[in-house]
């Protein structure tokens, strides 16, 4: 296998499908093709009113009682500004049926409610102050622990101090819970790494098939295997795959 070594260095001459693209993304990011879900960051502005941000750089990591979420947020964004005067913000996982009032949340104004703004409904978090999106089937909220600032923004890690969730979205099978969740993730338009072509815009994917590399079999809360419906699954994942 032949190999080529990239470095984030952005070579010249590289297409730019916008303006000054390359400075705010990096070129690697179109080679390593590797989808990240989209979300919604929700903090609030200095006059309190709630602001949203459609984003897709954040991860959870950590172990037992100490998750946290990682996130990088540019410098010269009203998220990057609220989360370092708050010390709060709340992850809001959207289903890819509200794709347009998540885009909706993009460019609006200083002083409006941007939740509301973009046909979505605000609702009190439990353990932060910032507010929580009600259509979001999952809302992780975090409380800021540290922060690195890296190029033209910040990387934020907060403590997950919990989470609300929508059961009805969140079956044990978990084939049948991506399916219910139909979270959204940002593919980005790919660049050929040997003649750096660049192939289509931004898309968004959802998943469409889980494949099993465990045992046949889930735990229940009493420590209990129970068995999956293995044919049920194949199947499901299989018309999913030819839509």
């Amino acid at each position: 296998m032949d190999k080529l070594w990239l470095t984030p260095e952005t070579p010249a001459g590289l297409h730019e499908d916008w303006p000054n693209k390359y400075d705010a993304f990096s070129w690697l990011e179109y080679v390593l093709t590797v989808p990240n879900p989209i979300y919604i960051i929700t903090t609030r502005k200095p006059n309190g009113q709630p602001n949203a941000c459609l984003h897709s750089w954040n991860m959870h990591v950590g172990q037992r009682d100490n998750l946290s979420s990682l996130i990088y947020v540019l410098g010269h964004s009203h998220t990057h500004a609220n989360i370092l005067r708050e010390g709060h913000w709340v992850i809001n996982y959207p289903p890819v049926s509200l794709w347009q009032e998540a885009f909706r949340t993009i460019g609006l104004g200083d002083d409006v409610d941007e939740i509301t703004s973009a046909g979505l409904t605000p609702e009190p978090s439990v353990a932060v102050p910032a507010p929580s999106i009600v259509e979001c089937p999952m809302c992780v909220e975090c409380r800021l622990d540290w922060h690195r600032d890296i190029g033209a923004g910040t990387l934020f890690a907060g403590r997950i101090m919990g989470a609300r969730v929508d059961p009805s979205r969140l079956p044990a099978d978990p084939d049948r819970r991506i399916e219910a969740l139909g979270l959204m993730y940002n593919v980005r338009g790919t660049i050929d790494p040997a003649t750096r072509e660049m192939y289509g815009p931004n898309t968004l994917g959802v998943l469409g098939q889980v494949k099993r590399i465990s045992p046949d079999a889930y735990f229940a809360a009493d420590g209990s295997p129970v068995p999956l419906p293995c044919p049920m699954r194949e199947e499901r994942a299989g018309d999913r795959s030819n839509r």
